[in-house]
């Protein structure tokens, strides 16, 4: 199997791509099909789900609603569905953010167990849950899942709740992946965490984001949706198999040159 590639010669496997309309998670989309998949998307429009993640309502409908498209068995699932911290509230970027993408891959993550032959989950987090300062209490809240707890902190910006956000969403997975429920049923668990990638979240900030001191670019043009798709594809594969909670960043060297030092 070449590197990226994802289903095995036979029926197509199922994949789930949540925030499938647009950027990373439509790149997404397009590459796993490309390899041989079925892909069900979820997105507020243009796909075979359309649910608001960020609401009760939406995500157990989404949950309800694949669990009939799938016949009850998925063998992936890429959460990507989320909104920048620039130009959302708080609220919005803590449910969904955070909050929608646990509650994807926790809701859909019976259909995964089901799969013959293994399964695997990526959770699109960011490289600020790196690079950027979190705050102490909503990351305590969301790890706790605590939902109306992390919603009613007295947030900075919109800024710090998607630092944050990704940041506790980076210590979910590494929290679940290691445990019997994941990596015990055979289901792979990791995320990746992506710079600045040219989507329509951002392209019109563009030129804002590239001038933001204190954040360097040792890559001197941002990243595109297709690279990060092309981790996530491979984080999917067979050849893939012994990477169990990991964060995989793919920034262009920003979290490298911030912390040039291994962390421990």
């Amino acid at each position: 199997m070449s590197a990226g590639q994802g289903p095995e010669p036979g029926p197509p496997r199922t994949a789930v791509v949540t925030g499938s309309a647009s950027g990373i998670g439509h790149a997404t989309r397009q590459r796993l099909e490309a390899d041989g998949w079925r892909v069900l998307g979820v997105d507020l429009h243009d796909a075979e789900v359309e649910a608001d993640l960020s609401t009760a309502d939406g995500r157990r409908s989404m949950v309800e609603t694949l669990t009939d498209l799938s016949g009850g068995v998925l063998h992936a699932v890429v959460a990507c569905a989320g909104v920048s911290g620039r130009t959302n509230p708080p609220e919005l970027v803590v449910r969904l953010d955070h909050f929608g993408a646990v509650a994807t891959i926790e809701g859909l993550r019976p259909m995964l167990a089901a799969a013959d032959g293994g399964a695997a989950a990526v959770a699109v987090s960011s490289n600020s849950a790196l690079t950027a300062p979190a705050n102490a209490g909503g990351l305590t809240a969301c790890l706790a899942g605590d939902e109306e707890a992390a919603v009613a902190v007295d947030w900075a910006s919109g800024v710090e709740a998607y630092a944050t956000a990704k940041r506790a969403l980076v210590g979910w997975v590494r929290r679940r992946a290691v445990t019997p429920e994941w990596v015990g049923s055979d289901i792979r668990l990791n995320a990746v965490a992506p710079g600045l990638i040219v989507t329509p979240l951002n392209e019109a900030d563009l030129d804002t984001i590239l001038a933001t001191p204190g954040y360097p670019r040792p890559s001197e043009v941002p990243g595109r949706p297709e690279e990060v798709a092309g981790l996530i594809a491979y984080l999917l594969s067979a050849e893939a198999r012994y990477l169990v909670g990991s964060c995989v960043v793919i920034d262009g060297g920003t979290d490298a040159a911030i912390h040039p030092d291994l962390r421990v």
